[in-house]
């Protein structure tokens, strides 16, 4: 006779300690109990953030485990990486989009192929491009994704690259949960219809492949001379249109602001004792088109105060001074904050709790030193003004960097 037992796991007590981790450093802590187990990693949302976790299944004895120390599948497994420095942080989904709204791109290539029966073949591709200095973020990021490859591209840049079709679709199910604000998105929604069409094979029809090129006609910089003359008519299909959305987490700010944004000291003629003034300067450029984005962020970070609470409207209020902040030139629209108090008590405090990765960090550490100085009145004294004028020569496109991590070769997979 078999006598079956019927248990409720809440009631259970935990049979050894607890293993707490955190996925891309927000809100929840998750429990996992130590028992034998065979592991493996699954994705899932909650609270509107995606996790990956592990389903575990129980196992008996250590003789018929199917891999008998699990601790070697783990070690043997990638790392994520700081970006400065080894960790074990991934990072938050919001930075991400935000850096790709400021770097990424959403790529449709269309080329010949003698082998297909249309003749010509295509690939979707996801892709930032970095100058070399930042390839331990691409690292980061490919890390927390979990797909995707980083290379050398050329001397000075690097790139990561996801292009594999099953991988894609990551790609797709992070930028539909936490969507881009930039015309970016426009890309992205013309990127992911093509890859729709693709997924469902119809890309071999002529049909299916003369739509991915209407879509391509107005992805990034439009079809290539060589496709319109091989394809002239192709009727475009029209740029999805897309509605400025307020900051939706101040971990997109952080994102954008890492790849597109600078932290600069500038040293001008004054009529002080010593002859010289010292002004910081945060800046971030944007096509004229995405001025409300810029408006966005500003109204944001002057929202933000020094006991980080953040303002949630993103419109013009009485908490904002009156100096002028985004500035219009030919295509483009600067966002600049130079006011002292706002650098001081907005800026600073925003970056130190959603902190800026990459090698950008080290400008923005030295930002604040320079900071420091203002405050404490030493850069008005003559050692004062040379250590900043030390710590500016050695900022921005005059930072060196760890050459350790780099390839020797292009194309060299990291």
């Amino acid at each position: 006779m078999v006598t079956t037992y019927k248990i409720n796991e809440n009631e259970m007590g935990n049979r050894g300690s607890k293993s707490e981790f955190n996925l891309y450093n927000i809100v929840k802590n998750y429990s996992v109990k130590e028992q034998r187990v065979d592991g493996c990693r699954c994705r899932s949302i909650k609270n509107n953030y995606n996790f990956l976790h592990l389903r575990c299944t129980l196992m008996d004895f250590e003789r018929n485990y199917q891999v008998r120390i699990l601790a070697k599948q783990l070690l043997n497994k990638p790392k994520p990486i700081s970006t400065l420095t080894l960790s074990n942080n991934l990072i938050n989904p919001w930075f991400i989009t935000g850096f790709t709204d400021a770097e990424g791109s959403f790529i449709i290539s269309v080329y010949p192929n003698n082998n297909s029966k249309l003749k010509w073949s295509i690939t979707p591709y996801f892709s930032i491009h970095l100058h070399i200095k930042d390839t331990l973020l691409l690292l980061q990021i490919k890390n927390t994704l979990g797909v995707g490859n980083v290379r050398k591209n050329s001397e000075n840049t690097v790139l990561f690259r996801v292009e594999n079709f099953k991988d894609i679709q990551v790609i797709i199910e992070h930028f539909d949960q936490f969507p881009l604000m930039s015309e970016k998105l426009s890309d992205y929604k013309l990127f992911k219809e093509c890859y729709n069409i693709i997924k469902d094979k119809k890309h071999l029809t002529k049909e299916g492949f003369e739509k991915i090129l209407a879509l391509k006609y107005n992805l990034n910089k439009g079809l290539p001379e060589k496709l319109k003359k091989a394809f002239p008519n192709i009727i475009p299909v029209e740029r999805p249109k897309f509605k400025n959305l307020n900051i939706p987490d101040p971990n997109w700010i952080s994102g954008f602001c890492s790849g597109d944004s600078s932290f600069s000291i500038s040293i001008e003629k004054s009529n002080n004792k010593i002859g010289k003034r010292v002004r910081l300067i945060f800046e971030t450029c944007l096509h004229i088109k995405d001025k409300q984005i810029l408006i966005n962020i500003k109204n944001y970070l002057l929202n933000y105060n020094i006991v980080n609470k953040i303002s949630t409207s993103n419109e013009n209020n009485n908490n904002i001074s009156k100096h002028k902040y985004i500035y219009d030139s030919s295509e483009k629209s600067i966002l600049q904050i130079k006011n002292y108090s706002d650098v001081q008590n907005k800026i600073i405090p925003f970056f130190n709790k959603y902190p800026i990765l990459g090698i950008k960090i080290l400008d923005f550490n030295d930002f604040k030193l320079v900071s420091n100085s203002i405050s404490n009145k030493t850069h008005l004294t003559k050692e004062g003004l040379k250590k900043i004028n030390d710590i500016v020569s050695k900022m921005n496109l005059s930072r060196s960097y760890n050459k350790d991590m780099i390839p020797k070769k292009e194309e060299e997979e990291i």
